[in-house]
């Protein structure tokens, strides 16, 4: 059947729309998704800190977010996050701190992969740079760190660096992120904790200044 340019026309028509409709409902799980992320973050630094009283108030506000982060979410990822939810909920009860915190990073994660990102106004890869400096946190304040995890999640960060850095436009800004995941590759390499924690909390610092990079300029 030959289709003419009238007949293009007719469905370009037809599904103009429906790609709208789509475009919108993946911002708005993507707004869900984003606004979820504080408070996992949240829990990580007071986690890390053992306080508490923080974490329970923290992780009601989770709970509160619970309902609609599982709606934006596909069905598996859902099933996933209702399952690290209880876990989080059995490691606050127990008061196991570095539990929280790994838990925690982990949930963070699981929204961040599952961001739709064409629609997303910041590049997946900075949210994921801000999981690297959180998740090094975690790994440096184990009893024993598994340093073969913390390699792997400093090549990821590499890797995902390697990806966003074109699109950065502050040359000292590059330099200094470039500088960061060197510095975090030398010291799994070297097993050194000091040097980690120093880094991964440059890390954190740098992506608050990537994202204001990045956005975009109305």
């Amino acid at each position: 059947m030959q289709i003419t340019p009238l007949k293009l026309l007719a469905i370009a028509l037809v599904l103009a729309p429906m790609l709208s409709v789509s475009a919108n409902q993946a911002k708005k799980a993507n707004d869900v998704l984003l606004s979820a992320m504080s408070p996992f973050e949240d829990m990580i630094g007071f986690a890390l800190a053992g306080s508490d009283t923080d974490i329970t108030e923290t992780l009601v506000t989770a709970d509160q977010q619970a309902d609609g982060i599982k709606k934006a979410l596909p069905a598996s990822a859902a099933s996933q996050f209702a399952a690290l939810m209880d876990g989080l909920h059995k490691a606050v009860t127990d008061r196991d701190h570095h539990e929280v915190a790994g838990t925690s990073v982990e949930l963070f994660r699981l929204l961040t992969d599952n961001l739709q990102a064409k629609e997303l106004e910041i590049p997946r890869e900075v949210s994921l740079l801000d999981y690297v400096g959180y998740k090094l946190r975690v790994l440096a304040g184990a009893p024993k760190p598994d340093w073969q995890d913390i390699r792997k999640t400093a090549g990821e960060a590499a890797g995902w660096w390697n990806a966003l850095k074109s699109k950065v436009s502050a040359k000292g800004l590059r330099d200094a992120v470039e500088s960061t995941m060197g510095g975090l590759a030398e010291a799994a390499r070297l097993e050194n904790l000091p040097m980690l924690r120093f880094g991964a909390r440059i890390d954190l610092d740098l992506v608050d200044l990537l994202e204001s990079d990045l956005k975009p300029k109305r």
